[in-house]
């Protein structure tokens, strides 16, 4: 089992670069909208971009976690 701090996937600089600059430009239009991530809703989109969950167990995460916090 991975810990939360193991990547689960494995990747390149260039994938792990383009990652950050999704989520970058993702919190920045936010932002810009006037909206924010709340800090549990960072912390799954950050541990995808680190490549510690992959795109279906992220999705799962944030559904559960939307869900939880109405």
């Amino acid at each position: 089992m991975a810990s939360a701090t193991q990547n689960v996937i494995k990747l390149t600089v260039e994938e792990a670069a383009a990652r950050r600059r999704a989520l970058d430009s993702t919190v920045g239009s936010l932002l810009i909208e006037g909206m924010e991530l709340e800090s549990g809703e960072r912390e799954i989109l950050e541990r995808h971009a680190r490549g510690e969950i992959d795109l279906p167990t992220m999705r799962a995460q944030m559904d559960a976690y939307i869900e939880a916090h109405p």
